[in-house]
């Protein structure tokens, strides 16, 4: 099963190709989607501050209707804090959201889909670029 990251919902919403063509693909290959609490988060607090932001809410909840939401437990919470630990040590430090994105991810056994090659940094997920 697959977790999309935040990148590849914003370039769906925004007609993306290449998004379009990487969930229909997924699809076709009768995979599941599912997304994290800190995705949804940062997608509806983007449609909130958009200048069409009642409009862009709407289609925000309407894409991830059929989308299973992944939350943050205290288990996901503990992976989070090995992986800030991990990167601190490393140098290689990364934002606080896409660490329990990661977290998240992992703890669900996922297969993250994103663009963002800084989740690279974080060798406990799989990450499938899109």
């Amino acid at each position: 099963m697959v977790c999309l990251d935040t990148d590849i919902i914003v370039a769906l919403l925004r007609g993306d190709n290449k998004a379009i063509e990487t969930i229909e693909e997924l699809q076709r290959m009768g995979m599941q989607f599912k997304t994290t609490i800190i995705t949804v988060y940062e997608l509806l607090k983007g449609a909130a501050i958009s200048s069409k932001s009642s409009e862009n809410i709407k289609t925000v909840k309407e894409l991830l209707h059929n989308v299973t939401i992944l939350g943050l437990d205290i288990d996901a919470c503990g992976k989070a804090g090995l992986i800030y630990s991990d990167l601190r040590r490393s140098g290689k430090m990364i934002s606080e959201f896409d660490i329990l994105i990661a977290a998240i991810v992992q703890h669900n056994r996922e297969t993250l889909i994103t663009r963002d090659k800084h989740f690279q940094e974080i060798t406990t997920i799989n990450i499938r670029q899109w």
